[in-house]
């Protein structure tokens, strides 16, 4: 079994302490532990580093050998610089192991979560490559859907199957995309046996690029042309010139289809996508109404996220109610938990003047 840990995303939402320079996963999100460091220490938990394998742009090359210098540069999967959505970067990842490890399996783990507990995440990858190296059909994760979520897809669990796993695993009916109102969505999962979709792909490289092939022809023959160049001079400025011609695109545009022949295993472990503020309060302020992360003191105050990176600098916060108040080096947002969508006119507005720097 290879891990790819993908790592390549910009996390605007979680700005100011995602940057374009150095977006949120390599940021000390989890108190002083970045999501990438936290992460990999999880998975050396029960994998050696041989075995796995960091998909990243290439100006985070420097954040990569800082955060995890115990992964061997030769298991760098180097993307471009260049946006393309998932599609692209996670086909050159499957591009590389099937030409370094052909045969073996991958399990796909996106850097910007955090699986509470840790054990039981790792034994679902355990089980996940056990049912893969017997079925040869294509393993993702769910979680049953509890409330209306637009910005996520859904699955449609079909029959129980391998309950001799451990796990809950369903045969998926159907691949069912984000709807485009709240009352549709709504009515999709009070109708349905509906699981949110999470990812924690698990198959074969070989496999999912003949999925590419036949789904998405257009990206597999760039794959290929990329492969040509492998170990050859002017490597790299060739990939980069392949790369930058790729459609964008999510992955999910080649797996919503081959999820029809495979299975979905119902997470056993709290999964939160660290997208947003909002989701970080979610998951880490539990029973208490205020999420505090540095030298913070807070009186009469409730629904509040606080987070301060400066440990010689005091956050004193009173009489207010479900803000977000993030504290940086060079940056002080202070914004309602219900208007956190504003960050991004935030940005608009600083990317048209003189500001640009702190983007």
């Amino acid at each position: 079994m290879k891990i790819i840990v993908t790592t390549g995303g910009q996390g605007t939402k979680l700005w100011p302490y995602s940057r374009e320079h150095q977006p949120k996963q390599f940021q000390p999100i989890l108190g002083d532990k970045s999501l990438f460091t936290y992460t990999i220490e999880t998975l050396l938990q029960a994998f050696t580093a041989e075995d796995i394998f960091i998909s990243t742009k290439r100006r985070f090359i420097k954040y990569v050998s800082e955060q995890a210098p115990q992964i061997p540069l030769r298991n760098y999967i180097i993307e471009p610089d260049i946006a393309k959505d998932r599609g692209p970067g996670e086909g050159l990842a499957f591009l590389r192991l099937s030409v370094q490890h052909p045969g073996e399996p991958f399990f796909i783990v996106q850097v910007d979560c955090v699986r509470k507990p840790e054990a039981a995440f790792l034994g679902m990858i355990e089980q996940a490559g056990k049912i893969v190296a017997k079925d040869k059909k294509f393993i993702t994760g769910g979680i049953k859907a509890t409330e209306p979520n637009m910005g996520v897809d859904y699955l449609k669990l079909g029959d129980r199957t391998h309950s001799d796993s451990g796990l809950q695993v369903y045969k998926v009916d159907e691949f069912v995309g984000r709807k485009a109102s709240f009352a549709e969505t709504k009515d999709l999962i009070e109708s349905f046996h509906i699981v949110t979709h999470c990812n924690h792909s698990c198959w074969y490289p070989d496999l999912m690029l003949d999925a590419y092939q036949k789904y998405r022809p257009d990206w597999h023959e760039a794959l290929l042309r990329i492969r040509d160049t492998f170990d050859k001079p002017g490597e790299d400025a060739e990939i980069e010139k392949i790369y930058a011609a790729m459609e964008k695109g999510a992955t999910e545009e080649v797996t919503k289809h081959v999820m029809k022949d495979g299975h979905i295993v119902l997470l056993d472990f709290k999964w939160t996508d660290i997208g947003t503020w909002g989701s970080v309060y979610d998951f880490f302020s539990g029973d208490e109404s205020n999420y505090q992360d540095g030298r913070v003191v807070t009186v009469d105050s409730s629904g509040l996220l606080v987070k301060t990176n400066n440990p010689n600098k005091l956050v004193a916060v009173a009489g207010v109610e479900d803000l977000i108040i993030v504290d940086t080096d060079d940056i002080l947002l202070v914004i309602p938990k219900n208007k956190i969508e504003k960050i991004k006119d935030i940005q608009k507005a600083l990317a048209q003047d003189e500001n640009k720097r702190y983007l």
